[in-house]
């Protein structure tokens, strides 16, 4: 079976689609896990790195499931295409990362033979290739985001995140196709390792790919949480919800706002990222808490973006008397400027206001 130059089937073109698809939303997701455990462990990024690999575990799928030379790298883009509009924080540049880890793949099938042939042997080669597509990310990030980030940190991340690419994108991609295999889905484009071949019972088949089983549907439930439970795509990325403790919750809408509109000039300073000083105009925090009202055991507020991460204030009378604190609408939703505030934090787009 030799690899074609284009797509030629409909199966091809579905099969692209459908991964993309599903591998681009789920990365959104993905990128919300690893915004918790760069929270959780305290770090601005890149403690996520360890499950970087699963953004590559798609595009591997695609290449060894459409056998056409450029079938990583055009999976790749429509599938940072996908995770850009499903909400990941990392604008445009998601779509150039996927493109090159796709590129990546494209290079490691062509090093590596068909699969179909010294699947033992090729394997490997596969799961080496994966890990350095997976470590792309990082070094794309630190072009655009990461300038200041030492280097001993940015190796750091980029070995864990060539290790997540072995293991998800390698191993686990691999034992993913197995059980398409013995599924009988994928057996004209991927031969098993197996020998001799299991009894394809249903229980045979869920206890011999009982971790895989357990992944998928891990990303399943979780990405389902993320999207109507924390990113809520569905709600006008333009406002936000006010709650938690004030008299009267409601949704914040820039427009019902008109005649309190300032503008104040700031700029960003952060550990790793820098704007340089900019006008900023928007609604000032304190008149979005005043139209709430504020209980008057209230003390601190919790502002959380769309895609889960989250800042807070623990002074809320500092809040209310801050005339540089306040919420602008920019391209991709409501953004914090708290311009007397160290650069970590400000939040991009910004989805909930919740007074503690």
């Amino acid at each position: 079976m030799s690899e074609r130059r284009v797509p030629a089937t409909t199966r091809d073109l579905v099969t692209l689609a459908v991964l993309a698809a599903l591998g681009g939303a789920l990365s959104t997701f993905v990128g919300y896990l690893g915004n918790m455990v760069n929270l959780a462990l305290g770090v601005p990024f890149g403690a996520g790195q360890f499950m970087a690999g699963l953004h590559v575990f798609w595009i591997v799928l695609m290449r060894v499931l459409v056998p056409n030379k450029v079938a990583g790298t055009l999976g790749g883009l429509l599938k940072g295409v996908v995770e850009l509009f499903t909400g990941s924080t990392h604008g445009i540049v998601i779509v150039l990362v996927s493109l090159i880890q796709g590129a990546i793949i494209d290079v490691t099938a062509l090093a590596s033979g068909r699969v179909t042939d010294a699947p033992l042997k090729n394997r490997f080669r596969w799961w080496i290739g994966a890990g350095f597509s997976s470590a792309t990310n990082v070094i794309v990030f630190q072009v655009f985001y990461f300038s200041n980030a030492p280097w001993i940190y940015l190796a750091a991340i980029t070995l864990l995140s060539f290790t997540s690419g072995i293991i998800f994108a390698g191993y686990f991609a691999f034992e993913t196709l197995e059980f398409l295999n013995e599924t009988g889905l994928t057996a004209s484009r991927f031969v098993s390792v197996r020998t001799p071949r299991p009894a394809n019972t249903r229980r045979g088949l869920v206890l011999r790919n009982l971790p895989a089983v357990a992944i998928v549907l891990f990303l399943a439930v979780g990405s389902t949480y993320y999207v109507f439970g924390v990113a809520k795509i569905l709600n006008d990325p333009s406002t936000c919800e006010v709650e938690g403790l004030v008299e009267s919750p409601y949704i914040f809408r820039p427009s019902d706002f008109s005649a309190e509109v300032v503008t104040v000039e700031a700029e960003l300073i952060g550990s790793y990222t820098h704007l340089p000083p900019a006008n900023y105009t928007g609604i000032l925090v304190s008149d979005i808490l005043n139209r709430a009202v504020l209980k008057p055991e209230a003390s601190g507020l919790r502002v959380t973006a769309k895609d889960g991460y989250t800042v807070l204030f623990t002074d809320i009378s500092s809040i209310m008397s801050d005339d540089r604190f306040l919420l602008t609408l920019a391209s991709d939703g409501l953004w914090l400027i708290a311009a007397d505030y160290d650069g970590s934090m400000w939040v991009k787009m910004v989805s909930v206001l919740d007074v503690y």
